[in-house]
């Protein structure tokens, strides 16, 4: 089940911190109550959702005394073992930060039906009802991105470009293809992965045979690889950047080559997770009508290209288009 989280009413919520377990939560150690460990697929300083859910959770910890704990870089084989860990010693909330932790989080949730676990950056919850799911909407950052994108291009080929695909890419995929079209249904769209979510010399050579290709405008979504994308763009020439989760032009020194940015609300959603907010079993994803996403417009666009853009984030807002989380 899914349900848009409206940020207002859920920070009354997660500001209570009651509820993350109900009776459950009498069999965790009295010392441990509360308490949030984090489990990541990146570093804590990748300038992406790993470092802004992990400062959210430490918001938290600062404001309400919340014990914390953390594991940057997990890696696929190590998920299972690490989360385990965690939960054996007594962490009441338990978070899998990124889409490549759902198959782990379940197996460890069934085992520890007393613990509340979070898929995070994740969407799919296995009806399993102490396990959690949250993210942010790839599909409008997709969509608003496209918008950007397809306003942009003058060779009219734009790429996103991503480490892997799960199912969040898939979408945010989908809704870039359907954002482009909804500018020019000729351009030509492609997208990409690196294979690797942090290394920006291997997001710079894939986005450099891009730009050979005549595709002008990039639209990555990256962890601290990001910064690849950024460089390829300013060693060419007529080539721009449409960032995605963090705001490029701020974050990666790329002001001159940055149409604007989608940049995700990581940190509230960190945050909220921490206090124990979206602890209910279901899946939550916090769309453009609820502040999910923040664009961020560097560029000087025309007033014609300035009225698609309104047009578009209105019909977007309004559910008149048709994309799907």
């Amino acid at each position: 089940m899914k349900k848009i989280l409206v940020f207002a009413l859920a920070m009354v919520m997660a500001l209570s911190l009651v509820a993350c377990g109900g009776a459950q939560q009498a069999a965790v150690d009295k010392d441990m109550a509360g308490s949030v460990a984090m489990v990541l697929s990146g570093l804590i300083t990748d300038q992406a959702f790993n470092q802004y859910t992990y400062q959210g959770m430490m918001r938290a910890a600062d404001e309400l005394g919340i014990k914390t704990a953390y594991k940057e870089s997990v890696t696929q084989d190590e998920q299972v073992e690490v989360i385990r860990q965690f939960a054996q010693a007594g962490y009441s909330i338990v978070i899998g930060q990124g889409g490549q932790f759902g198959e782990a989080l379940a197996i460890v949730a069934k085992e520890f039906p007393d613990t509340q676990f979070i898929f995070s950056v994740g969407t799919e919850t296995n009806d399993i009802p102490n396990l959690s799911a949250a993210t942010v909407s790839y599909s409008h950052a997709g969509f608003i991105g496209g918008i950007l994108a397809g306003l942009t291009t003058k060779t009219n080929k734009v790429a996103m470009v991503t480490g892997e695909f799960y199912d969040n890419h898939r979408m945010m995929e989908a809704g870039f293809y359907a954002g482009v079209a909804y500018v020019n249904s000729a351009i030509e769209t492609t997208a990409i992965t690196t294979g690797d979510w942090s290394d920006p010399v291997k997001a710079r050579e894939s986005c450099m045979a891009l730009i050979a290709q005549g595709y002008d405008v990039l639209f990555p979504c990256l962890d601290a690889a990001g910064a690849g994308v950024a460089a390829a763009a300013q060693d060419s020439k007529d080539v721009w950047v449409v960032g995605s989760v963090a705001d490029y032009a701020a974050d990666y020194g790329a002001q001159n080559v940055t149409v604007g940015s989608v940049v995700f609300a990581w940190e509230a959603l960190g945050y909220l997770e921490a206090t124990g907010g979206l602890c209910d079993g279901q899946s939550h994803i916090i769309g453009m009508a609820d502040n999910g996403i923040d664009p961020v417009i560097n560029a000087t666009l025309t007033a014609e290209q300035q009225a698609i853009y309104d047009a578009a984030v209105a019909d977007l807002i309004a559910g008149k288009i048709d994309i799907v989380d």
